[in-house]
């Protein structure tokens, strides 16, 4: 784990939730999205915005190529006058967490507490990249976003350079942008893009929701039918607060266990499991034949197709 940079972490809600509570926001949690449809998205209103997780592979870094282009929508130069909060991605491993502040702060009747209001009020009318370079040197920010990345003995330092007219499938490289509607706009903010990105008209919440699934559908839709690596969280009130309000006992109880598989589980993001992996594996090999190992990896990948094409049937439901 880094010191002093940045970290990754999970496209999780749980870890999104924890980590905005550590940072002191109040009554705001994320829940995962498995289907991309307008009816998810009702299920889970309010919402104040999306956060898209995706691959960035081969389509993107050709369009970063063509003076960083959007691939979908187009640019809001004038993004500070239509009061648009929008940081810029300066350092690796940080778009998650940029990604979520970018819709924090433009999101409105959102209590961000005392350190993030200081800091949205600090950074107001800094340039895009400034915000990004403030975001990164924040040692809070910093430390709470690393507090949910796993710890790693294990370090690619022999990886080779890309070149950038491939897309290697396994190199790692994913990509969180934020997705709200505000001052009658959709707007995407990517980090990495030059400008906040329109994607029309949209002039309530109920607008919001129901155009927002065919913007990312699209999204989606532009590197090809065999990428299915993404992922969606949804930025919502607190659950569990709203269940206490109305008095649903039943609601309360599942939203506690909810958080508490959470909590069990970022728990668990903090501890290095490759020791005992390594072992355990020594231990199997000892036992299974070359011909009884082939037969475990068959089953293993016949269960992950399985998977994929059950989640890919839920989504189009």
């Amino acid at each position: 784990m880094s010191e002093g940079g940045w970290n990754t972490i999970d496209s999780d809600a749980g870890v999104f939730t924890e980590l905005v509570e550590k940072l002191g926001v109040q009554n705001i949690e994320f829940n995962d999205l498995y289907s991309i449809d307008s009816s998810s998205l009702h299920s889970l209103a309010p919402i104040h915005g999306v956060i898209f997780l995706f691959k960035y592979g081969k389509l993107d870094r050709q369009f970063a190529q063509q003076d960083n282009k959007p691939i979908h929508g187009t640019y809001d130069p004038n993004y500070i006058d239509n009061q648009i909060f929008f940081a810029q991605q300066t350092i690796n491993n940080a778009c998650a967490t940029q990604a979520v502040l970018n819709v924090l702060f433009n999101s409105e009747g959102i209590d961000l507490g005392q350190e993030l209001d200081n800091f949205k009020q600090f950074v107001t009318g800094f340039d895009s990249d400034m915000i990004g370079e403030t975001i990164s040197n924040s040692d809070l920010i910093r430390t709470i976003h690393n507090s949910f990345s796993a710890p790693s003995m294990l370090v690619d330092e022999d990886k080779p350079n890309r070149n950038p007219d491939e897309d290697d499938k396994n190199d790692g490289l994913f990509h969180f942008v934020g997705y709200v509607y505000k001052q009658g706009k959709i707007y995407e903010l990517d980090g990495l893009k030059s400008y906040p990105i329109v994607h029309g008209d949209c002039g309530s919440q109920e607008e919001f929701i129901e155009k927002l699934p065919g913007i990312i559908q699209e999204r989606i839709g532009k590197y090809g039918n065999d990428e299915l690596r993404f992922s969606l969280l949804a930025v919502t009130n607190n659950k569990l607060e709203a269940a206490r309000e109305i008095g649903d006992d039943e609601e309360i109880q599942r939203q506690m266990h909810k958080r508490e598989v959470w909590h069990h589980e970022n728990e668990l993001r903090k501890h290095d499991y490759t020791g005992l992996i390594v072992q355990l594996l020594k231990n199997i090999s000892k036992e299974k034949t070359d011909e009884e190992w082939e037969e475990l990896l068959k089953k293993g990948r016949k269960q992950t197709q399985n998977l994929l094409a059950q989640r890919i049937a839920k989504s189009q439901k």
